[in-house]
């Protein structure tokens, strides 16, 4: 399934006043057409329905998770994955707290024991669901850390890394290091503009800090998976994409620290025209690039 620029435009004017409703209601009316698991190399694969990505590794009778989406398509993934005679889930990573990366975990949790996660993941899922009342509607992560989590499977070896604040302030990399896959969450939104999320403790300087240590980090080899693109083919991708996210951050913080320098408000700032060297991407939802601009100069 490809979501093109019309047809991904069309989406985002279904969503209106998104910026209102919040987050998981926006990615949940994006990609939200059903489709089967992807293979990537090897023994890693990706599942797009909605929301965030999911990766998968399946591999000598272990099963191994990477992100949730929303209860009704996690289930449709966990058909796919019965297909292939698979029951158990041994390991659920979240890469980051936001509701599309994570409410699948009340349907997962009936699958594994595992939850892995970023110390702060489990604070800022509370704290969000806290304030839409819906608590009883979460499962956080059970298996928690700081810096690094190491994992050793017969065959493969995972590490889970946290870079610093960047998207939230919870964000992991989950890397396959055998099959030289890394699952980046929401650090890349490829030929999209990002969502940036003050209330999740985003840093747009410390987003730009931590894709430069990713860069730094892995090869030209590593193939990637992100959590959101401007379609279906454009999730995974290599250390190109990386750059190019990398860039525009930088352009954006450099560009809205310019203007407030200039004493140009808030609003005067937010009806600014596209920064050159990035017409390309485009809005996955109405209001992303006025959004971009308000919330990097709230930071500021």
């Amino acid at each position: 399934m490809k979501l093109g620029r019309r047809s991904f435009l069309k989406s985002s004017s279904l969503i209106m006043g998104s910026m209102a409703i919040g987050h998981d209601d926006v990615f949940s009316k994006i990609l939200n057409t059903p489709v089967d698991l992807k293979k990537l190399r090897d023994t890693v694969g990706i599942y797009n329905e909605k929301g965030g990505t999911i990766g998968y590794y399946i591999n000598d009778g272990m099963v191994v998770v990477i992100d949730s989406q929303f209860p009704e398509s996690v289930k449709n993934f966990i058909k796919e994955l019965d297909i292939q005679e698979h029951k158990n889930i041994d390991y659920l990573f979240n890469t980051h707290h936001h509701g599309d990366h994570t409410s699948g975990n009340t349907v997962l949790a009936n699958y594994t024991s595992s939850i892995i996660a970023h110390v702060n993941c489990p604070r800022l899922q509370i704290k969000r669901n806290n304030a839409r009342g819906e608590n009883e509607k979460i499962v956080t992560a059970n298996l928690t850390f700081d810096n690094k989590f190491e994992l050793k499977l017969p065959n493969e070896k995972i590490s889970a890394i946290h870079f610093g604040q960047a998207h939230t302030g919870g964000d992991i990399v989950i890397h396959f290091e055998n099959t030289n896959i890394a699952h980046l969450g929401d650090l890349v939104f490829n030929n999209v503009f990002p969502y940036i999320d003050n209330t999740a403790e985003c840093s747009v300087s410390g987003w730009i800090k931590s894709l430069d240590n990713i860069i730094k980090h892995f090869d030209k080899d590593t193939s990637f998976i992100f959590g959101h693109a401007n379609n279906t083919e454009n999730v995974s991708g290599d250390i190109n994409d990386i750059i190019k996210q990398r860039n525009y951050l930088e352009a954006l913080y450099n560009y809205v620290l310019k203007q407030s320098k200039e004493n140009k408000s808030k609003e005067e700032i937010a009806a600014s025209t596209k920064i050159p060297g990035f017409e390309n991407i485009i809005e996955s939802w109405e209001g992303a690039w006025k959004m971009n601009l308000e919330a990097t100069f709230e930071q500021l």
